[in-house]
């Protein structure tokens, strides 16, 4: 998993600097969503992009961390919901600044003059806090861990990573390989994550301390 997803990462970084094969797409699917994605179009577009909404996601998670802190008397998952917001926060401001890049609307590509486009942070919000999401209702909710165990809101979590990532395109908020590079980092962000457990439950005896 990771191997892969870093090659992606790196290939479509030096394709971005260079100017390259993938780069030129980007253009041609700006070009496509000019013309052809309007209407009803534009707004299932949009619909999909607002997954990686920090906001959306936010009203999801913070309710359910409440819930999760009082069924278990622990101050350990808002903490940690709150504090994977605000790493995965300032990991993009640093990866943004890297590369500037300026977004599709305009159809300028240019970079090291303005505009945080590269990676796209819409795409990893949707890869890491749905993920997020799902462990705490978990938490929150045991019965739900028999429909959702962990192979399955992993599935999900790169599911609307993808999901956010065509939305992003097809609505012009972001280039192509703007989501293709977030591709590549999110599902490395994730697996790090899942290897850590952050949210595995703790054992009754330490919950209700």
């Amino acid at each position: 998993m990771y191997v892969p997803a870093a090659a992606l990462v790196v290939i479509v970084t030096a394709d971005v600097l260079l100017h390259g094969p993938l780069t030129h797409l980007d253009h041609v699917v700006h070009r496509f969503d000019v013309a052809h994605v309007q209407g009803l179009r534009a707004l299932e577009a949009e619909t999909l992009a607002a997954i990686g909404q920090r906001w959306v996601l936010l009203c999801l998670i913070v309710p359910l961390a409440v819930v999760a802190r009082r069924r278990t008397r622990s101050w350990r998952y808002p903490v940690l919901s709150a504090l994977i917001v605000a790493v995965l926060s300032l990991l993009q401001t640093l990866l943004k600044s890297l590369i500037p890049r300026t977004y599709p609307v305009g159809g300028k590509d240019l970079l090291f003059d303005h505009g945080d486009a590269y990676p796209s942070g819409h795409t990893l919000n949707a890869l890491v806090l749905v993920w997020v999401a799902l462990e705490v209702l978990v938490v929150a909710f045991p019965a739900m861990a028999v429909r959702l165990p962990p192979s399955r809101r992993h599935v999900i979590a790169l599911a609307a990573g993808v999901v956010t990532g065509i939305g992003l395109t097809l609505a012009d908020y972001h280039w192509f390989t703007d989501v293709l590079a977030s591709w590549g980092i999110g599902p490395i962000l994730l697996a790090l994550l899942i290897a850590a457990r952050p949210f595995d439950r703790e054992p009754p005896d330490t919950a209700l301390l």
